[in-house]
């Protein structure tokens, strides 16, 4: 987990969530986060059953353990071993304590058919992984802007 400082007078940082199985995107996802100066905690899982277990609080993510704070958005990569990011987003959407969670599809592919895809299961946003970091980093600087500053969801229901 990677925690950037929060700017000033600021109580605590937004989570976001990132479901990536690549090793090397997550470490380009959290320098881009660093480039572009938004001030998060970033918190990655690996595929999209631990991401379930980490919104579900199921496994080493149950309640009572201190180690799953409610996220503010998911990035979820959309290819994924396990439970690719399209049936992770089904499980979100079909769950009514996760159904309103914003969830930012991630994927290296731009075809029109796998943005309509992701879409077509429900995510709220779709980010494209450039080949070029610079690029990236301007993406991350407009979602934060997005759906750090601009986008305020209620809080999560209990049921």
């Amino acid at each position: 987990m990677m925690m950037l400082a929060p700017p000033p007078n600021e109580p605590s940082l937004p989570l976001v969530l990132v479901a990536e199985d690549s090793a090397h995107d997550r470490i380009i996802i959290e320098e881009a986060f660093q480039e572009a100066g938004v001030a998060v905690t970033l918190r990655f899982v690996e595929d999209g059953e631990e991401l379930l277990d980490y919104l579900q609080r199921r496994g080493r993510y149950a309640d009572g353990d201190g180690m799953a704070p409610w996220p503010a958005v998911v990035l979820l990569d959309i290819n994924m071993p396990k439970v690719n990011g399209h049936e992770a987003m089904r499980a979100i959407r079909a769950d009514p304590l996760l159904r309103d969670l914003p969830v930012v599809a991630l994927s290296t592919s731009d075809s029109p058919k796998q943005i309509a895809q992701a879409y077509a299961v429900g995510v709220n946003s779709f980010l494209t992984k450039p080949a070029r970091f610079p690029a990236f980093v301007e993406l991350i600087r407009l979602f934060a802007g997005y759906w750090l500053l601009g986008v305020r969801l209620p809080p999560r229901r209990k049921a």
